[in-house]
């Protein structure tokens, strides 16, 4: 009994002795958890490539008279109308930057594209160009255009951004109007208008992301003007008739187009849970 009684006693003093040097260590807390969220904030530039398909729109009129000795005739005035369809592919770069704020996203782009749109179709003096009704065949061809817009996005998941997107566009036409053999009218000319669209972007390991974006551009009207002057017969009382041409001519445009972006700086933030 002593012998346990004994025993008992010196395991009870060494719990104490152990209980009061556990005391004087040091308490370790748990380290955070860091987790890496991808951060759409920052400058980047890419390149884009797509199609487009655009219209060009002309109305305007034609004023005639005629001159024979010296006796001038007035014609009756006619409307001129006219519509083409404008297609082609694209290409270009863009630069922009983006600021997130927890799942939303504001941006501003600026984008120059080349353009091979072109087309053709005949101005008429009634709509559909029914027989007796020609007047000259228009060429329209989009040389380039751009686009500075702003962007509004929202997150549905961490690397995955859902846009909109609008602001100012411009752009170079070039433009001819003939009836063989005779040139009615060529000009070039840079306008200024509109446009708006939407757009899905995903970002790529690294900084690196990929988009699909559809822009719907009006960039305006664009008028113009030009005289055809033709004699016929001949002696002492020729007649020469005077058409003047007064025109003018809208174009609208659908863009699709896909582009890559490379972002400046870190691809992420880290952030610390607990």
């Amino acid at each position: 009994m002593k012998r346990i009684l004994s025993a008992g006693a010196a395991f009870v003093s060494l719990l104490a002795v152990t209980g009061a040097s556990a005391a004087d260590l040091p308490v370790y807390s748990k380290a955070p958890a860091v987790a890496v969220v991808y951060d759409w904030t920052g400058l980047y530039i890419g390149a884009n490539l797509g199609y487009s398909w655009g219209r060009g729109i002309t109305d305007g009129s034609v004023t005639a008279f005629t001159t024979t000795a010296g006796v001038v005739t007035t014609l009756p005035t006619l409307p001129l109308t006219g519509r083409a369809d404008v297609n082609g592919f694209i290409g270009g770069g863009q630069l922009g930057y983006n600021w997130q704020q927890g799942t939303w996203l504001f941006g501003l782009e600026g984008d120059i594209q080349a353009s091979n749109e072109r087309g053709s179709g005949d101005v008429c003096t009634a709509a559909g160009c029914p027989p007796g009704s020609f007047v000259f065949t228009r060429d329209y061809k989009l040389d380039w255009f751009g686009t500075a817009r702003g962007r509004l996005g929202y997150l549905p998941a961490e690397r995955l951004l859902l846009y909109v997107t609008g602001g100012a566009a411009f752009g170079g036409f070039t433009g001819s109007s003939w009836t063989l053999p005779l040139d009615v009218g060529t000009w070039s000319r840079t306008n200024v208008g509109w446009t708006v669209g939407a757009g899905v972007e995903a970002a790529l390991g690294s900084n690196w992301s990929v988009k699909f974006e559809y822009l719907y551009m009006d960039l305006g009207h664009v008028g113009g003007s030009s005289a055809l002057v033709a004699t016929v017969g001949g002696g002492a009382a020729p007649t020469t008739t005077t058409r003047n041409y007064l025109f003018n001519t809208r174009f609208t445009d659908s863009i699709a187009r896909v582009g890559l972006n490379y972002k400046f700086g870190g691809p992420a933030a880290i952030v610390a849970r607990y």
